[in-house]
């Protein structure tokens, strides 16, 4: 057990840390992006109310041309952010896990179970709030981590078996992850204003990571 978790340790928690980084980064400069289309938006309402149509169509059609398309490319954005959010934990995360178990096929395995609980998520997200749908989600998450650890039949359902132990195993690794990014979170908010105990949160964050990569490394080491 030394011996295997010695030589995971290390790869295994910079891909955790690649993780939360990449996924940090891209998640502000998407943010970004959206607060700059909605001032441009917000910045031709008044041009648009100060034109009469009736007496200059040409400009009112250049406006609304120009609305349009700022409208246009930042639905696409709504679109596309999703979808790469899902590639970076799926490289990062999926190489993770890949790395721990070696095995053929692995990965498209991973994609493929992965993409349903993904699903799910965003439409959670969307939904807001919803006892019935968070349940469904909660299950979907659950087979699909039994299926990080066993992508072969017969001990995926070994594993399913004995969900007794299985599901208080995926539970924690769920809270040590969702306590993991909530400090990272908040290493944003307080730089953001300012707060040099911003410094505190990142390096509790960066503990808790290590947290789950060594939670990680023992639950594939256990079970598989």
């Amino acid at each position: 057990m030394k011996d295997f978790f010695k030589k995971h340790i290390l790869r295994t928690y910079l891909l955790d840390a690649g993780f939360v980084l990449v996924l940090g980064i891209f998640l502000l400069y998407a943010r970004f992006k959206l607060s700059a289309f909605l001032v441009l938006i917000n910045s031709y309402a008044p041009q648009l109310d100060s034109i009469d149509s009736n007496l200059d169509a040409a400009t009112a059609e250049l406006l609304t041309n120009n609305l349009d398309s700022i409208t246009n490319n930042m639905y696409i954005l709504l679109i596309i952010v999703p979808i790469i959010v899902f590639l970076i934990y799926f490289i990062f995360q999926g190489a993770s896990f890949y790395y721990l178990k070696k095995e053929k096929k692995y990965l498209i395995y991973f994609f493929v179970t992965s993409s349903f609980s993904y699903i799910l998520f965003t439409l959670l997200l969307t939904k807001g709030i919803n006892m019935p749908l968070s349940l469904v989600f909660l299950l979907i998450a659950y087979l699909t981590f039994l299926s990080y650890i066993e992508i072969k039949e017969e001990n995926y359902m070994r594993l399913l078996k004995k969900s007794y132990v299985m599901f208080p195993v995926f539970f924690g690794y769920l809270i040590l992850w969702i306590i993991s990014l909530s400090l990272f979170l908040m290493v944003i908010l307080k730089y953001a204003i300012d707060d040099l105990s911003y410094i505190l949160f990142a390096g509790l964050g960066l503990l808790v990571l290590f947290g789950v990569s060594y939670y990680k490394i023992l639950i594939v080491k256990k079970f598989s």
